[in-house]
């Protein structure tokens, strides 16, 4: 199915939603419960995605990675990947060359240049189950970080609220499973955003266009007091 909402084209398996959506899945971050850890680490799953654009990840500075794990059972719970273009990666590696610690100032130059990015690819995979309720949940919350930073308005994440029971309606009592996929995929201001199922099913395509709904997409993960933020940076410390 294929309609045009606000400026978008949305192609998927669930009920229409009138969220304005760069940032569907970007605010995963605090999705799972509390105390979350995160920290960067091998990919644990080793999947080829035919989303995944050429020429991507190759540098040093190019590819950035956390995962969180619930600290206490030391469980893996999400694995983000982030890949950016050379332009990107070069300007990244000038930050973090001859640098070894993490700074808050450093993370601060960092998102400035995420937020500048006009080429960029994500992944995110779920280690675990995740109910609706609490996706949707940390989706706001993260949305709520993104405003803070100024990065996006209060009736943004308002809008991106109240939209988020039907555009997520598709998983219903499912909720997100293990193994499940969320790819973004951003250039210029528009944003592509697919949920693929653990067993290969796409029951979300969407695309965006808008500034703010490009701020709300991958450069979200790296706005104050998200819970990648640090951990990418230090995979960028760890690479360069």
């Amino acid at each position: 199915m294929s309609d045009e909402v606000r400026g978008r084209t949305r192609l998927h398996f669930g009920a229409a939603s009138p969220v304005g959506l760069a940032s569907v899945a970007l605010f995963l971050s605090s999705i799972l419960p509390s105390p979350l850890q995160a920290q960067s680490d091998a990919d644990p799953v080793a999947r080829t995605s035919p989303f995944e654009p050429e020429g991507f990840g190759n540098g040093p500075s190019e590819e950035m990675r956390a995962l969180l794990e619930v600290t206490l059972f030391n469980i893996d719970v999400l694995m983000l990947t982030i890949r950016v273009a050379p332009e990107t990666g070069a300007r990244l590696q000038s930050l973090v060359s001859g640098r070894d610690e993490y700074d808050d100032a450093l993370a601060d130059s960092v998102a400035v240049v995420m937020l500048e990015a006009k080429d960029a690819w994500a992944r995110q995979v779920f280690e675990r189950d995740v109910s609706l309720g609490r996706l949707t949940g940390g989706m706001v919350e993260t949305a709520e970080k993104a405003a803070e930073a100024g990065w996006v308005t209060d009736e943004y994440v308002e809008d991106f609220a109240a939209g988020l029971p039907s555009l997520f309606g598709f998983l219903g009592e499912r909720g997100a499973k293990e193994g499940d996929t969320i790819y973004l995929r951003m250039t210029g201001d528009r944003i592509r955003t697919i949920y693929e199922t653990v067993d290969g099913e796409v029951l979300l395509d969407e695309v965006g266009e808008s500034a703010e709904g490009r701020r709300a997409s991958i450069p979200s993960f790296f706005a104050p007091g998200t819970r990648f933020r640090k951990k990418l940076v230090e995979s960028l410390l760890d690479r360069s």
